[in-house]
């Protein structure tokens, strides 16, 4: 699936990393923040997932991660590691996503094999539920704004994974 843009490589790394420095400069600036409904508190800035996202997602600029976001990436990291183009990834082709991405450097190719046939669908891996919104989507939405993560809603008792959708 094309989106039909070009981008310069060069100039979308330095935006993505301006990105990632103003929405440090966010967090760090917020202070900490409630971890999903049990009490705890931590500062948001030292979870890895929220900086994951920034490699994903908020592809508008808009603080705002969707799981449509996350299933383009998905789909990018399987499509460049299908080396075959035969629609699945093998253990050895899974490698190329471990390595693509340090988040899932050490992702079990088992989990990803759900009907345990030795090799990962493209359903089976884009559709497997992604952390960042078990996490953050609170409200089973499919999209997570920075907002709600700095400033989760009082009372919030989520717990668990989320729906499959993701």
């Amino acid at each position: 699936m094309s989106i039909g843009l070009v981008f310069n490589k060069g100039a979308l790394d330095l935006a993505i990393k301006i990105f990632v420095a103003l929405v440090g400069l966010l967090v760090a600036s917020s202070g900490p923040a409630v971890g999903q409904g049990r009490g705890d508190v931590r500062p948001i800035r030292n979870d890895p997932l929220v900086a994951w996202a920034a490699t994903w997602g908020d592809t508008r600029g808009t603080g705002v991660y969707t799981c449509e976001e996350w299933k383009r990436y998905a789909e990018k990291l399987f499509k460049d590691a299908d080396k075959n183009r035969d629609g699945f990834l093998n253990e050895q082709e899974f490698k190329a996503v471990q390595q693509a991405d340090k988040m899932l450097r050490n992702a079990d190719f088992a989990y990803f094999d759900d009907n345990k046939d030795g090799r990962v669908s493209r359903t089976e891996f884009i559709e497997k539920p992604n952390p960042f919104f078990v996490r953050y989507d609170r409200k089973n939405e499919c999209s997570v704004s920075l907002d709600s993560i700095v400033n989760p809603p009082s009372g919030d008792t989520k717990q668990g994974p989320a729906s499959p959708r993701r």
